[in-house]
């Protein structure tokens, strides 16, 4: 197999040489500027809603706190700053893949991304795609996809943002992100970090919040290079360290402590020809954790893992807008650890991307197949349609199979791993519709999703818990995303607005999966007053259930933040932000017996030049 693998690599590459461009690089200005390239290329029948920086800048660093008001998706929180995972049309934290530059970041060993782990601030957009995308995202891609991107521009000249804050329980925040670039070279560096001794008091009680103190820190450089007309190289680095206590619940408290350090490193070599387009990506990505029960002593359990990826992409437009891309991928992770002794998996894989832009109609039909001996992987397809019917009105219909791995804990965990799991499978399809009215936009999007063998750990007669293929879970809703933006006196004003109703049962016991509510509303603007910038955002978050008999739940709750930021310098430009968070004082959980804070408040000193 691996044999066979790298001799189609190798023929895809050498006949990319072979070829030599006369065309401009202008010509490929989009792809080269975009770092994730198929989210806009192979997205047909699906909404993809787009995070600027300027929004990103405006909220805190932590995912969560940026996703939380601006996206319908629900977060299952332990903590400000503790753990957070994501929950999207009613999916488990396992089946949303996070997607750096286009790679999938998804941790080997849980199959999941903490959101408290990623600093916002070093990215320039964060996009965010609802639905199925394993074919091009890989596992996990089930529910949706959750896109950190870092984009080049090749204009003389340089920006350089900076921004130092403070806020409540002792929190300070600093970044820096600056941009470098002539006609043929392009440098993004961006820091950031955050630290908190998050004591915050615990809202009708008189305890407060213990053991909760983190800080983190997150470094991202991007480099991009003509070296002719025909031929770019592209460089992507991204290192986060974060060290975090992790708090106890109302009732039980804690003395524990986590370590996080990942590494992601992407170079890509990528060509242009009249008809033809190559991209020869190598990566490499490293994660290691270390878990101390009591931060006090020495002792920790530890994992660590290594996953480098080798893909090729040739594409070739036959005419305009009618666009096949052959794609072959090899993965090779080797994973360490406590309860784990060098477990190491090979994945080889085949894409086949069909893409037809016409007048009214663009379409697109991709398959996938895996290859590997350690789970049977699907054949993988998704085929999806886009069609205007008018300037107001476009019509979107999505099908996909979607997958998710056991992960590395599944498979290879000495007291319980089970090296005969199957992948997680789904079969879904949405459609949506997108209404222009003048300045006012609406995407409305109807989905239902069949999801197979869920892996769930279960107790053994012995005693012990292994993972197990079980279940059969059906999830379908509704999913609406608005925005206007216009004048009022004069003064630019814009709202947006999010809505999802979920339903996700289980087909054994026809009940609400717990963690899965069945509403959540945001809602946010800002009206701009000459200097002066006025902000909110408001969440409500419907009920959820807490056990799976569908007989406990958490309160449903309701949120609203309010922010002014005056810029009092034109040169360089500099501004002052005020944040308050909460400030209703709301008692919430979206966990039993872990309080979120009350009213707290951030200011920050912004300096452009």
């Amino acid at each position: 197999m691996n044999r066979n693998l790298f001799h189609l690599i190798l023929i895809f590459f050498c006949g990319c040489l072979g070829v030599e461009a006369q065309n401009d690089s202008i010509n490929w200005l989009e792809e080269v500027r975009l770092s994730d390239v198929k989210l806009k290329q192979n997205s047909e029948g699906q909404f993809v809603k787009e995070l600027g920086d300027s929004l990103i800048q405006q909220n805190e660093p932590l995912l969560t706190s940026l996703l939380k008001f601006n996206s319908p998706f629900f977060f299952r929180e332990n903590g400000y700053g503790m753990v957070s995972s994501a929950s999207v049309r009613g999916t488990g934290a396992a089946q949303t893949a996070v997607v750096w530059n286009g790679i999938n970041i998804n941790s080997q060993f849980t199959g999941q991304t903490d959101f408290n782990t990623i600093n916002t601030q070093v990215f320039d957009n964060i996009s965010l795609r609802p639905g199925g995308g394993s074919v091009v995202y890989g596992s996990g891609a089930i529910g949706g996809t959750i896109h950190l991107n870092n984009d080049f521009s090749f204009e003389d000249g340089s920006n350089n943002d900076l921004q130092i804050g403070n806020g409540s329980f002792e929190t300070y925040q600093a970044a820096y992100n600056g941009n470098f670039s002539s006609e043929k070279t392009s440098l993004n560096i961006g820091v950031s970090g955050i630290s908190s001794e998050n004591d915050y008091k615990y809202l009708g009680t008189d305890k407060q919040n213990e053991n909760g103190d983190f800080y983190n820190i997150s470094l991202n450089a991007s480099l991009a290079r003509w070296l002719n007309d025909a031929n770019i190289i592209k460089f992507y680095s991204n290192y986060y360290q974060g060290d975090r206590g992790f708090s106890g619940t109302l009732n039980l408290p804690s003395n524990s402590k986590y370590e996080d350090r990942n590494s992601r490193n992407l170079l890509e070599w990528k060509s242009f020809t009249a008809n033809l387009t190559s991209s020869l990506k190598l990566a490499w990505i490293k994660e290691e954790f270390k878990y101390f029960e009591n931060r006090d002593s020495e002792n920790f359990s530890f994992g660590e893992a290594e996953t480098g990826i080798i893909k090729y992409d040739l594409g070739y437009e036959f005419l305009p807008g009618m666009k096949l891309n052959l794609i072959a991928d090899y993965n090779i992770i080797r994973g360490d650890g406590s309860g784990i002794d060098n477990a190491e998996r090979k994945i080889g894989g085949f894409s086949a991307l069909w893409n037809h832009d016409l007048e009214k109609l663009t379409y697109e039909f991709s398959l996938r197949q895996e290859i590997t001996d350690n789970y049977n992987p699907p054949l993988l397809f998704s085929a999806g349609g886009n069609y205007r019917f008018s300037e107001n009105y476009l019509l979107r219909i999505n099908t996909s199979r979607n997958f998710r791995i056991p992960t590395f804990n599944d498979l290879f965990w000495q007291s319980g791993g089970n090296k005969e799991l199957d992948p997680e499978t789904s079969l879904q399809g949405e459609i949506g519709n997108e209404i222009r009215l003048q300045k006012f936009q609406i995407n409305l999007t109807a989905y239902f999703m069949d999801i197979d063998n869920l892996i769930r750990w279960v107790p053994q007669e012995n005693g012990t818990w292994r993972p197990v293929n079980t279940s059969n879970v059906h999830n379908y809703g509704l999913e609406l995303f608005t925005n206007w933006s216009g004048a009022i006196g004069g003064n630019i004003l814009s709202l947006s607005g999010n809505y999802a109703f979920t339903k996700s049962i289980d087909q054994e016991t026809k009940k609400q999966l717990i963690y899965t509510p069945q509403h959540k509303i945001t809602f946010s603007g800002a009206y701009e007053l000459d200097s002066l910038v006025f902000s909110f955002q408001s969440l409500y978050n419907g009920s959820i259930y807490t056990s799976s008999d569908n007989n406990y739940e958490l309160d449903s709750y309701k949120l609203v933040n309010l922010g002014a930021e005056y810029a009092f310098a034109k040169s360089p430009e500099t501004s002052l932000r005020l944040q308050l968070h909460n400030i209703f004082n709301e008692e919430y959980q979206s966990m039993p017996s872990r309080i979120m804070p009350g009213r707290s408040f951030n200011t920050s000193l912004i300096i452009k030049f």
